[in-house]
Order: structure tokens, then sequence, then C-alpha cells
């Protein structure tokens, strides 16, 4: 249940890892001094010196990714490798450099015109979308040096409070009483009890994570703030109009797109709240569903896997409908791409992590053998399908927004849900599947949209100065409030959920909710179409071309049309059905 990194690097000592980290340096100095002294004005061979900046950032995108993915992965399943958090500082000060490059590139774009329709260069022409974004978001740029300065105020800003608040909650310790005897537990293995077939356990569970949360809440806090913080202050220098405008074009939607998808979503709410009400009715609540609660399991679907079930599970699923997707799963587990095991020093969540230079990817979870454990498996394992299709592609052409990142991890999840439905024949069985299935819908949908109201408030409220622990508690109380409704019980609510996902934490992407509801959605619309003739290959297709275009520009390439609210409404239509039944389920 632990993952192999020995194939990126042997360790932190070897030849390899220390003749790699000093020639990012020598690459990057050299490619510097080379854009200084060509990309001055167009002049005479535009093609060809683009062509070599194209060439040379692939090769050092795919060196630093390498070194930046060993440190990180090591890390990230031991937070407290000193050598690992080290080296994770050292490379990311490499990648100040590299980001310098891509300045240099867009200052010399600013400045040019290209014939976009009569390019030569066959390496250009499947660039072209890099090269428009990159002259795009020109406008937004600042001098070198002021580039420099915030890419380097980061390392010691940004990246430091992140750091800070991984290592700060990977050590975070639970008291909770189980079976009379008071444990100290990893907060992830809490926050997993809220499974658990015990009332009892889950609400115990929700008091020691809220009483943890309160410990760390000081630190955790002042990290929120200075991430935030500086932010505001990078959107103030650029130009941007809001936080929310940068994230736009990070996920390469449009604001027309945005506000059709969460138009469709706040219509979608109330039939999605009935869902909770009868929940809450069915586990004797009277006042709406407790927090604790929200993942209270429903009828009779008590099955437990170990982790070589899951494997043997999940692999002879998705093998139904594609051996070739069966296969590359398989070979994950056989090459021991994930890492599984729930311990303390960990890293909470679960993530999928490509690794480009050697084609691959690694994952980590922490399994107790939960379905819910299974899914976010089968999940993952769709990132890394969707990191399989793009293996071919360059670094550059392989950079997938958030929004179309969850497409593949969706589509694995729902066929592998789908499928365990048809096999279902218990009512109860039945009845626990609709049930989970709900109950993921409503953390993507409302419990999202929760999470962006509560960060737009953060934003405007930073925007005066530091924001206090206690008014963190009430800007998330209140968006939980707007967005369950009458779904959720006010008096069991969780005020810390800004302190457990640590999506509010990354310098340089926020607003990491809204993706998630855009993939669940978009990934839904594509699966609607999986029945049509030579569909698996238009979806690796599909998959390999996420980082050539905009969302609009992929979706509709498979006929979806995505800034219109009835694609929304139609794939939120699905889970409304699900909600009918549900409710009227006897």
């Amino acid at each position: 249940m632990r993952w192999n990194l020995s194939n990126i690097y042997p360790s932190f000592d070897s030849e390899s890892f220390k003749n790699d980290l000093q020639r990012i340096d020598k690459e990057l100095s050299g490619f510097l001094n080379w854009m200084d002294e060509n990309l001055i004005n167009e002049g005479n061979g535009l093609e060809a010196k683009l062509e070599y900046v194209i060439n040379k950032l692939n090769e050092l995108s795919l060196l630093a990714g390498k070194l930046y993915n060993y440190a990180s992965l090591t890390l990230s399943a031991n937070a407290n490798d000193e050598i690992a958090a080290k080296f994770l500082d050292v490379i990311r000060s490499k990648f100040v450099n590299l980001s310098l490059a891509r300045t240099k590139l867009r200052k010399f774009l600013k400045n040019v015109e290209i014939d976009f329709s009569n390019l030569k260069s066959e390496e250009l022409k499947s660039h072209k979308f890099f090269i428009k974004e990159q002259k795009m978001l020109s406008k937004y740029l600042l001098s070198e040096n002021e580039e420099k300065i915030i890419s380097l105020m980061r390392l010691t800003g940004g990246n430091a409070w992140n750091n800070l608040y991984e290592k700060t909650t990977s050590n975070l310790l639970c008291e909770v009483e189980i079976n009379g005897e008071l444990k100290k537990l990893p907060l992830m293995r809490v926050r997993n009890m809220a499974y658990d077939e015990s009332a009892e356990i889950r609400k115990k569970a929700y008091e020691a994570e809220l009483k943890a949360c309160e410990n760390a809440s000081q630190v955790v806090a002042q990290c929120l703030n200075s991430i935030k913080g500086e932010f505001l202050t990078e959107v103030n220098l650029r130009g941007y109009s809001s936080p929310l405008e940068p994230m736009l074009m990070e996920n390469r939607i449009s604001k027309e797109t945005f506000d059709a998808m969460m138009s469709a979503v706040k219509g979608s709410m109330p039939i999605l709240r009935k869902y909770l009400r009868k929940k809450a009715e069915l586990l004797g609540h009277k006042n709406g569903l407790p927090w604790y609660d929200l993942f209270a399991p429903i009828g009779g679907y008590n099955k437990k896997w170990s982790f070589d079930e899951a494997r043997k599970f999940i692999v002879e699923k998705l093998s139904n409908f594609s051996d070739e997707l069966g296969k590359f799963i398989d070979n994950a587990f056989e090459n021991h791409w994930i890492d599984a095991e729930t311990r303390p020093g960990k890293r909470g969540g679960a993530f999928c992590s490509s690794v480009k230079a050697l084609k691959e990817s690694r994952i980590l979870m922490s399994f107790d053998g939960t379905l819910d454990n299974v899914l976010t498996l089968a999940h993952e394992l769709g990132h890394a399908f969707h990191n399989y299709c793009l293996k071919d592609e360059t670094p550059l052409n392989s950079t997938t927004p958030a929004t179309l990142a969850e497409t593949a991890s969706i589509f694995n999840e729902t066929l592998l849900m789908n499928q365990i439905k048809n096999e279902a024949t218990l009512k109860d069985e039945k009845l626990a599947l609709l049930d989970k299935e709900l109950s993921d819908a409503v953390q993507i949908i409302i419990d999202i949209y929760s999470r962006f109201l509560f960060e737009s408030e953060v934003f405007e409220r930073r925007k005066s100065g530091p924001i206090s622990v206690e008014e963190f508690k009430e800007i998330m109380l209140k968006a939980q409030k707007e967005a369950y409704g009458e779904g959720l019980d006010e008096n069991y609510m969780h005020p810390y959920m800004w302190l457990v996902k640590p999506h509010y934490y990354s310098p340089t992407f926020h607003f990491y909710n809204f993706p998630y509801t855009f993939g669940m959605l978009f990934g839904l619309g594509v699966y609607s179409m999986k029945d049509n003739p030579n569909f698996f290959e238009m979806y690796k297709k599909l998959l390999s071309s996420t980082g050539k275009g905009t969302a609009e520009e992929v979706a509709m390439s498979v006929g979806i049309d995505i800034q219109k609210e009835e694609f929304w409404k139609n794939s939120l239509s699905v889970i409304e059905k699900a909600v009918d039944e549900f409710v009227r389920f006897e």
C-alpha cells in the first residue's frame, strides 16, 4: 500500500538527482542569456526563435517536473521528512527562473505580430494554442524585475505558509473515544469515521475533529490570511478586475460559461435539498441533517474491501467497459504507483500526480476499505488514465485546466458506480448505493458552492485586513446555511471546513472549488455519450486534447456547447432524477 518512487530517483543522495539539480541551473541560466540576446525585437527568423524557445521550455519543464515530482511526492507521503522539505524549497527556487523564461517570452510576444494562419514550422503549429495563450496573458505582465521578485518572495511567502499548513494538519491528532477507550488518531482517519455504521462513533468523531481543529485554528488562520492576502496584492498589481478573473483564465473558461453553470446549479439546489431532508427523516432527525450524518450509510451495502480485493474489483469492472482501461489500471497497481496506507504524517485528501518524464502517475489516498475509498481509488485512477492519454504530448501541450482535469476521473467513478448499482439485487443495497451517489453529488454541487461563497467572502474581507478565527468560522457557517438551506441542521454544522480542506492553501491556484462542479457535470455529459459508435477512441482523443484549447473549444470538439445553460441543466437532471427516486423509495 506504499508507492515506489525509486524509478524517479533512487534517493536525494543519488548521482542522478544531484546531476539533474545541477543541470537545471546550468540549462536555465544559458537559456535566459540566450533569450536576452535574441528576443530583442521581431527581426528576421521569428519562427526559428520561437521554435527554439518552445523546444527549450518543453525540455526544461520535463526536467524541473521530474525533480519536483520526487521531492513533493516524498514530502506528501511524510510531512516530517526534513530532507524532502529542504529540497522541495530548493527546487521551487529553480522554478523562479523557469517562470522568468515565460515572462521573457510573454514580453517578446506582446510586441510582435504573428500570422497564425501562415505558420511554416510544424512545431509552432502544434503549439499554436500555447503561443496564443501566452500572448493573451502578456496583457497582465509586470516588469521582469517585478515578476522575479514576486516569484522569489512567494518561496518564503505563500509556499512557506502552504508548507506550514500541510505540516500542521498532517500531524494533527484527534482525541476520540471508541468503545470506552480514548485514542489519539490522525485527522484523516477520524474524518473517515464519518462513514462509520455507528451513529455514536460518527458523532464522537465529528466532535473530536472540531476540537482538534480549534486547537490548530490560530496557526492555520494565519496561513490562510497570508496566502489570500498575497494573492490579492498580486491581483491588484497585475490589473485584474477581481481574484476570480485570473482563475477563470487559469481554468480556460469564459465568464459566460461560468455564469451558465452557476445559474443551473443554483436552480437545482432546492431539489437536492429534498434528498438531505429525506435522509434526515430516515435517520430520525427532525430539523434537517446534522453534519456528522452527511455521509452516514443508509440501507445495507456494508461490503468492505482489502486493498487487493479493491484492485481486483476495479480492474474487473472497468475492464467490462474497455480492456485497454482495465489493463492500464492493473499496471498502475502492479508497478506500485499508489500510496494508500493510512498513517500519521501523511498529508490528507487524495490526488494523482503526473510524472511526465516517465510517462507515469502516482496516486496518494488513505484507504480503509469502504465503498467511498474504492470509488476514490477509481476516481484517481481516472486521472492517471488521462495522464496516459497525454503521455505523447509535450509538457506545454499537456497543461490541462482543472475544469477539464476531472473528466476521466468522474467518468471512471460513474462507470464503476453504475456497474455496482446494476448488480445490486437487495432493496437495502439499492438504497445504500443511491444514497452514496447522491451524497457525492451533494458534496460536489452544494458543498462546493458553499466553498465558493466562503472564498469569495474571504477575499472581500481580506482587502480590509487579516481575518480572525471567529470571522472565518462565521463566514463558513453563513456559506453553509446559504448553500445547504433547510437540508442541514443549523445546530450541527462545520465551522472549520476551511481548516480541513487543503484546496484553500495553494499560493497560485485559488477558487479551487467550482472546477469540481464543472468536472462532474461535464463528465456526466461525456458519460452520456458512452454508447455511441467508436466512443472510446473519441474519448481518448478528447483527453489527449485537453491541453491544446479552451474548455469551450475542447468541449465543442465532441459536440458539447458548455456556454449554454441547457447543457448544465441536462447533466443536473440526471442527479435530480436520482433524488426523486430516493425520496419515493419504499
